[in-house]
């Protein structure tokens, strides 16, 4: 049930005339003649003004919007009644709303409506399935899709939303089924859900598979671009750099100013050029050079990359040799390629720029100089933009030691900006935070929640600071920011820390588990709920099978002293307890310590499956994240490589800790 090449999924190709040919109509594939929905100008025109009138009435409230839609539909209006064929979009409308207002059941009527009166058009089934998925009702979602397939046969968009959430249940043949259904066209018609069928298969570990059909989407799509970033991504993650640049370098031949392709170039290269200690970065400059031929638009922001690209590299090169080189004098290519990207960068994004540019001077020490570039970021900026350089000048003044400027800054910045940008709220509590001032970082981030309640990162970080108030308020937080964000994954990942906490009576790895998963799925950017189940994996996998029999003999033994004649006291009982728990300690932490190392380098803890996972999500964020990253450029599976150093090295020596909880837990 896997992908065959010769043809997508064993279907047939198209010769190089018919990829020439629809490079022409790029986006116009993909949609079967008996899909496409007939409309005359006039019914396109009246729809035109509905939607323009609609969007009217849902500036006033939702209830007007909704009785605006249905008198549309109400022959005895005839001012206002749309044409018939027009009507299943209106329904789609009158189903958002519904859906917005938290009328699930309404929501429901009008997107079945929707797909009667217009079978063959996928939006409705698209937007029917999604509804019933958010509530839980996965069977009823499957059962949309299929139905929706049976009169959309060969729909792309309905195609690949189906196979993506067979892929989320975990029925991969019933996926791979669905995507056997493109053998039969033409690739023209089906590279777009070939290629979803090439990241399935990547997604799963199937490298070779994946690479595979990779290969044969670029031969037969060459004017694509994101194929060719899709395969490049693919040949780094599992390590193949040699390999992922000549895909670059194939796909820069077909689209030479493709803006994207440059980028992962620069990466590779940079990669390459620290690897063999070229701090100057030959390679990296040279591809720099060459895509001076990629459009004017894109073109500064290929010197501000160059920028950040030698600032990394100075950084290495005094820290190889901090006697002879100096950081000031070694970020001097950095400066000139900023001020490239300034005299190529349209005005109002100069200040992304000076912005970028002054935190490089903080790094070497030039706090004059960043203030200087800050102000000039400030005059360029917009209105919308303000508030971040407002920030980056309030970490600056923090850097100083002038934290009542510090403060000064944030409170004009949550003055002006505070009721649309939530990130001058959580720049307030940090500060507070690493002043040591917790109740003052609550108060700021109970108000910023009165605001914006909807944001995980918000209340993830009132979690954190509830710590000191113990366990059991900390999940009474928790309980309320689910209820907020449910979709939240920083919030599910704080929940599962709490359950990994020895010190916590709610010290539970299932449940754990069960929160780090949520985490993962609803928020796959954020880095931290990989590394808190690389932790969680090495207590399951590692610590366990050494503790359970020390456990074991421990419950043997007490079991054995209460059933004795000698009636045991509860002084004694925990007496024992400790006595026996501290020996297993002891005794444990040896071990941990003869196998810290067939751990991390034999693979005697297995991260297949949690790396392979991490690569798909790409994340690119998360305080511990950053932590375990040594550059910027390093991949997620470097992350993790990475991370079960530092995390063998804590497990080790807080080995007792978690022996104790454990030893709690069989109590309980």
């Amino acid at each position: 049930g896997g992908i065959r090449t010769g043809g997508p999924y064993g279907g047939g190709g198209a010769d190089n005339g018919d990829a020439k040919h629809h490079q022409q109509q790029r986006g116009s594939g993909g949609t079967s003649g008996e899909q496409f929905v007939m409309e005359s100008p006039t019914e396109r025109q009246a729809f035109k003004e509905f939607g323009r009138h609609f969007r009217q009435k849902e500036n006033v409230s939702l209830e007007a919007a909704r009785e605006y839609a249905l008198s549309c539909l109400d022959a005895s209006h005839p001012e206002l009644y749309l044409p018939p064929a027009t009507h299943w979009r209106v329904f789609l409308e009158l189903a958002d709303v519904a859906k917005r207002s938290n009328m699930i059941d309404d929501a429901r009527s009008h997107y079945r409506e929707a797909c009667r009166l217009r079978q063959v058009a996928s939006q409705g089934w698209l937007e029917h399935s999604k509804l019933e998925e958010e509530c839980g009702n996965l069977d009823r979602c499957a059962t949309i899709l299929q139905e929706g397939l049976r009169h959309c046969t060969t729909n792309e968009n309905l195609l690949i939303r189906a196979v993506k959430f067979y892929e989320r249940m975990g029925d991969l043949d019933q996926a791979r089924h669905l995507l056997s259904r493109t053998k039969h066209l033409s690739i023209d018609k089906s590279w777009k859900t070939v290629l979803e069928g090439a990241l399935l298969e990547a997604r799963v570990g199937r490298y070779s598979m994946a690479r595979e059909v990779l290969k044969y989407l670029t031969h037969y799509v060459p004017w694509y671009g994101p194929l060719y970033l899709a395969h490049t991504k693919l040949e780094r993650d599992y390590g193949s750099s040699i390999e992922a640049f000549s895909i670059v370098e194939k796909g820069l031949k077909e689209l030479p100013r493709y803006g994207p392709l440059y980028f992962q170039a620069f990466r590779l290269l940079e990669k390459e050029d620290l690897s063999q200690k070229a701090f100057d970065l030959p390679r990296t400059m040279e591809m720099v050079s060459r895509a001076d031929s990629i459009s004017r638009e894109l073109l500064w922001k290929v010197h501000l990359e160059a920028a950040q690209m030698q600032e990394r590299a100075a950084v290495l090169a005094v820290q190889d040799n901090p006697k002879k080189l100096d950081l000031q004098t070694a970020l001097q290519p950095t400066r000139r390629s900023y001020a490239k990207a300034i005299m190529l960068c349209p005005p109002n994004l100069s200040w992304k720029i000076w912005l970028a540019s002054g935190r490089t001077e903080v790094s070497c020490g030039n706090t004059k100089g960043a203030r200087d570039l800050f102000l000039r970021a400030y005059d360029s900026v917009s209105e919308k933009g303000r508030s971040t350089v407002l920030l980056e000048c309030a970490r600056l003044e923090e850097f100083c030691g002038d934290l009542a400027l510090s403060r000064s800054i944030l409170c004009k910045a949550r003055q002006q900006f505070g009721n649309s940008d939530w990130k001058v709220w959580l720049s307030s509590v940090n500060l507070e935070c690493r002043c040591g001032l917790r109740e003052r970082a609550i108060a700021f981030a109970q108000e910023a929640l009165n605001i914006h309640r909807g944001t995980g990162r918000l209340w993830a970080a009132l979690i954190q600071l509830r710590h000191d108030d113990g366990e059991l308020y900390q999940m009474k937080v928790l309980k309320c920011a689910l209820q907020a964000v449910p979709k939240s994954g920083e919030v599910w990942c704080e929940g599962a820390r709490i359950h990994l906490s020895p010190f916590s009576p709610t010290f539970d790895l299932q449940e754990a588990s069960r929160h780090l998963s949520f985490a993962a799925r609803f928020t796959p950017q954020y880095g931290d709920s990989f590394l808190e189940q690389l932790r969680l994996n090495m207590l399951d996998q590692w610590l366990i099978p050494l503790a359970t029999p020390f456990i074991n003999s421990m419950y043997d033994t007490f079991v054995s002293l209460c059933n004795s004649n000698n009636e045991m006291q509860i002084e004694d009982a925990y007496q024992f307890i400790a006595e026996h728990t501290k020996k297993a300690a002891d005794v444990m932490k040896t071990q941990l310590q003869e196998t810290k190392d067939p751990v991390i380098t034999r693979d005697v803890l297995d991260t297949s499956e949690l790396e392979l996972r991490c690569s798909s999500a790409d994340p690119n964020y998360g305080h511990l994240w950053f932590q375990c990253r040594d550059s910027a450029i390093d991949t997620a599976r470097e992350v993790i490589t990475q991370a079960k150093s530092v995390m063998a090295d804590f497990v080790v020596d807080y080995s007792y800790l978690y022996i104790a909880a454990m030893v709690r837990r069989a109590g309980v």
